[in-house]
């Protein structure tokens, strides 16, 4: 009987470590980057080399988004960024930069996460969008002036709008995305450990 409930018993911690990872999968974001040419993000330009993009708390309106050095023992750059969305998964990263101007570095708009309907956009300072608006003819998101809290978008022409809200998207028929909830996943890997500890018990009561 002994070794039925060590089976048991570590079938309940692969659930439970399997529950944990999953509710992992959807707080952040990690992905390689290699530039071969200077980048502009919010805030500074980068160097051609190696990096990691990772973001936390994928489901907030605003999210905080880090540019790392290749070991994540380092924070290079800290910026901000609003949902962006697709209307097509694709099985890599994708990482959308804004028409260049001659003479001028590329700019990073958005990045799109593996198989993901949605992503992330970019908000870039003031100064930066107002520029990036004029020599890529793209709107740009930026902070609302002087509070910081609003964010707004500088159109080619310089105009402030208010951001437009998250388009809907039409799903094709695929898998649901990485992204989707996974609150009915995590309820039957709750049950199942129920179970299991239900077992736990009658083996127990049993051999007393």
């Amino acid at each position: 009987m002994r070794p039925l409930k060590t089976l048991i018993t570590l079938a309940c911690f692969a659930l439970c470590l399997f529950a944990a990872q999953t509710l992992r999968a959807d707080k952040a974001w990690t992905t390689p980057l290699t530039l071969s040419e200077p980048t502009e993000i919010p805030g500074t330009v980068l160097q051609p080399g190696d990096y990691v993009v990772r973001v936390e708390n994928t489901n907030q309106a605003r999210q905080i988004v880090q540019f790392l050095s290749p070991d994540q023992s380092k924070v290079i750059a800290t910026v901000m960024a609003v949902p962006d969305y697709r209307a097509k998964t694709t099985d890599e990263t994708r990482f959308v930069y804004f028409q260049r101007a001659e003479g001028m570095p590329q700019a990073i708009k958005s990045w799109f996460y593996p198989a993901n309907y949605y992503g992330i956009e970019f908000v870039y300072p003031k100064v930066e969008a107002v520029k990036i608006a004029q020599t890529s003819h793209e709107r740009v998101y930026v902070f609302a002036e002087p509070q910081q809290e609003k964010v707004i978008v500088i159109t080619p022409e310089l105009k402030e709008e208010p951001a437009p809200p998250p388009p809907v998207v039409v799903a094709e028929n695929k898998p649901l995305p990485k992204t989707a909830s996974n609150l009915p996943l995590v309820a039957l890997v709750g049950l199942a450990a129920l179970g299991v500890a239900g077992t736990l018990r009658i083996l127990s009561s049993r051999q007393g």
